[in-house]
């Protein structure tokens, strides 16, 4: 009872204070004992539900002030690992980011302690170096010159490659910073755009360096990325535009030119698979435009190139090139069995003869398999000069498939097959001892007769063997070597080959039989083919032939000729003159001025009036 007192007296007194403080709430009121005790317990719920409220609202405080806390903490984490850089004092954007740390609620005497305790010196070190470089005589202290800052550009450069890790950009473009503010500084010079090259050569598939690269090319540099060629091009896009560009520089490149654009354009084009099918089917798409002929010479130059450099697996790979038919299963049997003719050192005769069946049958492959250089060049050479003895079977395949590649509107296959029989007996007459004067050489106006003798000269002309003993057939073969030049212009670039491949297996054996080769050169001068016999002479200067056959040369050409020359053909010459030997000559040394010198001294002095290009006398 005592206890019930004493909550009936606490409860009067609250109510009091809930109606004012006058007296209870009961006497006050006026209300029966039913409404008092609903009335309090009203009271009661309503002073419950006041706590729950509260205490709800400071928990949602609290964990808001946890989260600031949070976030505050993460951002003074990420900046005092700013001033824990090396250097750090000396970023650009130090001052700003002190600021930021103080607002945060940070320390300035712990930015000045970690912005101490991270500082290494850089700067002055370099400074030193490049005042060491100028103290031992590359320059003055104040003034560098080019040379110090090639030597450390240089330095800078190796660090780069040596220390680029293509998994620290890989986020550059998912964090939504754009494009980093060094970069286009980077561009601006030479140097940081061929470092760029480099780096994209070394690692390909980094999505930023490739990016690089086209960036690059949109600020105007086509010709600079060009240049550097088919290693940098891992972006389609990239690679498009420069295949773009070669081709272009291809069509516009001067003679001498032509090889080393085209050997750019074949290493970008093989760069992986798809490059080189893209390329092909980009290539394949111009056979009927009005120049189809040019973009069908350079495709069968591009699948040899890949060929060679890639294995034959490029050959399987023909039969997806074909234009003017569509699927055959019999096109992709008989691209494997070509490759298999190609890798082989001499045509087997069971791939012969299955190839030669595959093309009778009503349904057979497309001829443009067969339209192959490699593969016709093949047949040839074992029909020719085998080193083995062919039956008649294996011969009359052989020839079968030559007829099917090379038969067009204008070669009816009975004259291709009379023209390749009758070059076959002038290699045996003449290996018999015939005169070449005595046979009929009409047949060398058919390309695949005259490819025919090809091959058998460079198998005689290539073996050492044949060479010391063979001599009373070299005039036969220099006055063949010499109607090819006439009748074969397209022969003419293989020819100059096989002289320049001669000549350093004869040596010092055969002057005279060196000489007459040399001499069978002159020909392209007589038909006009300048740039080609600028090339060979190139080919001589560089395997460094005795000096005794330069000058033959020389003299030679200088008979033949006389002013105006033109750049080509004068650089080319003078390069000549000075590999033979001629240096100085005395105006007042009679006796050095002999036929020879006075033929050399007249082309200087013509020479004097042409207006050279930078670099074209090496």
């Amino acid at each position: 009872r005592k206890h019930s007192r004493t909550r009936r007296r606490r409860r009067g007194e609250e109510e009091k204070k809930r109606d004012g403080g006058s007296g209870s709430g009961r006497i006050r009121l006026g209300l029966p004992p039913k409404r008092q005790r609903e009335s309090e317990k009203k009271g009661r719920k309503e002073e419950k539900r006041n706590w729950f409220s509260y205490n709800r609202r400071s928990v949602m405080e609290e964990a808001v002030d946890m989260e600031v806390e949070e976030e505050q903490d993460q951002k003074m984490t990420q900046l005092e690992a700013i001033f824990q850089r090396k250097d750090a004092v000396t970023e650009p954007r130090i001052l700003e980011t002190i600021k930021q740390y103080v607002a945060f609620g940070g320390k300035p005497q712990t930015v000045v302690e970690m912005l101490s305790e991270s500082y290494v010196g850089y700067g002055p070190m370099i400074n030193v170096v490049l005042n060491w470089n100028s103290k031992f005589g590359l320059a003055e202290a104040t003034d560098y010159k080019e040379e110090e800052q090639d030597c450390f550009w240089k330095f800078l450069s190796q660090i780069v490659r040596d220390n680029f890790n293509p998994t620290a950009f890989s986020d550059v473009f998912s964090s939504g910073g754009g494009i980093p503010e060094w970069f286009d500084e980077l561009t601006v010079f030479p140097e940081g755009r061929q470092l760029i090259y480099d780096l994209t050569d070394q690692h390909r598939n980094c999505l930023f360096l490739n990016f690089a690269v086209h960036h690059i090319l949109q600020q105007g540099f086509d010709k600079e990325v060009a240049a550097v060629g088919g290693s940098i091009s891992g972006n389609f896009n990239v690679f498009n535009r420069l295949l773009i560009k070669k081709i272009e520089e291809l069509y516009t490149a001067e003679d001498e030119n032509t090889d080393a654009v085209l050997n750019q354009l074949f290493q970008m084009c093989c760069a992986d698979e798809i490059k080189y099918s893209y390329s092909r089917l980009v290539l394949s798409q111009s056979f009927d435009t009005p120049y189809g002929g040019y973009f069908r010479r350079f495709a069968e130059e591009l699948e040899a190139y890949a060929a060679k450099n890639a294995g034959f697996t490029i050959w399987k790979m023909k039969s997806l090139f074909l234009t003017e038919s569509g699927y055959n299963q019999k096109n992709i049997e008989a691209a494997f069995c070509i490759s298999s003719l190609l890798r082989s050192t001499s045509t087997v005769w069971g791939d012969v003869q299955k190839l030669s069946k595959m093309y009778k049958e009503e349904d057979h492959p497309s001829v443009d398999l067969l339209r192959c250089s490699e593969l016709i060049e093949k047949l040839l050479r074992d029909l020719f000069a085998s080193k083995r003895k062919l039956t008649d079977q294996h011969k009359f395949h052989i020839i079968e498939l030559v007829k099917m590649a090379v038969v067009s509107e204008t070669l009816d296959s009975a004259s291709v097959d009379s023209h390749i029989a009758k070059a076959i007996a002038c290699t045996e007459s003449v290996s018999s001892g015939v005169k070449i004067s005595d046979i009929s050489l009409e047949f060398l106006d058919i390309s695949v007769a005259s490819i025919g003798i090809f091959q058998w000269l460079k198998v005689k002309l290539l073996d050492e063997e044949f060479l010391d003993s063979g001599t009373s057939l070299f005039p036969s073969m220099l006055q063949l070597m010499s109607e090819i030049l006439e009748r074969q212009p397209l022969q003419r670039r293989d020819i100059l080959l096989l002289i320049s491949k001669t000549l350093p297996l004869i040596g010092n054996s055969l002057p005279s039989f060196s000489k007459q080769m040399l001499d069978k050169v002159t020909i392209l001068l007589v038909k006009g083919d300048v740039s080609l016999f600028c090339t060979f002479c190139k080919d001589v200067i560089t395997q460094k032939f005795d000096r005794s056959l330069i000058r033959h040369l020389t003299m030679i050409v200088l008979r033949m000729v006389g002013p105006p020359y033109s750049v080509l053909f004068a650089s080319t010459l003078l390069k000549l003159v000075t590999a033979s030997g001629f240096e100085k000559v005395k105006k007042n040394d009679k006796e050095q001025l002999n036929k020879h010198n006075m033929t050399i001294l007249s082309f200087l002095a013509a020479c004097k009036y042409i207006n050279f290009r930078d670099g074209s006398l090496g």
